[in-house]
């Protein structure tokens, strides 16, 4: 009676751990988790900004399902602080859901202009540059301003981070989390 209450037991455990898998889709731990250190460095702030940036005492702040870096001038007003945030699809957070948190914010702004050729979707409403790319949203901004100056520096920024992002995130994997959720 034993062994077939533990075969019994065995069984039930096995349906029930498949059955939490979700949509039959990939995990995503083959991906990794990239930092928005990694997506713009502190060299590459600084040389966008034009004089020497360092990280905040915070340094890599995480809050909730985005992580965010900010850069602050090493001589005090020297220049503007250079903010990157990153939203990543994980198992608990699909594609579509960091693209539909993107795509609220820019809803709400009549004041953004679409800017071609950075990832997926990109636009600018300042102070921030936004770019949707691999089941990723990046949002960088460098100052306050909204001048031509302001705009390329914002611009080169996006190129930057997309180049990492792309390099470590596979077209592939994104379009396997999209319905990632282990439920």
């Amino acid at each position: 009676m034993k062994k077939l209450l533990s075969i019994f037991v065995c069984i039930s455990m096995t349906l029930l751990a498949a059955s939490c898998g979700g949509g039959g889709t990939k995990a995503t731990k083959d991906v990794a988790v990239i930092g928005p250190d990694t997506l713009i460095t502190a060299e590459a702030a600084s040389s966008a900004a034009g004089v020497k940036l360092g990280m905040t005492e915070d340094s890599v702040v995480n809050d909730g399902s985005a992580r965010s870096v900010t850069y602050v001038p090493q001589t005090l007003g020297a220049a503007d602080p250079v903010s990157v945030r990153i939203e990543q699809f994980s198992d608990s957070l699909t594609t579509t859901q960091v693209w539909n948190d993107y795509e609220n914010t820019r809803v709400h702004r009549s004041d953004m202009e679409f800017v071609s050729g950075i990832g997926e979707d990109c636009y600018i409403a300042y102070p921030f540059i936004h770019v949707y790319d691999r089941g990723c949203y990046i949002r960088i901004s460098a100052g306050s301003g909204n001048s031509e100056g302001q705009k390329k520096m914002l611009i080169s920024l996006a190129k930057q981070a997309v180049t990492v992002l792309e390099a470590n995130v596979s077209a592939e994997a994104a379009e396997d989390a999209a319905g990632n959720i282990i439920k």
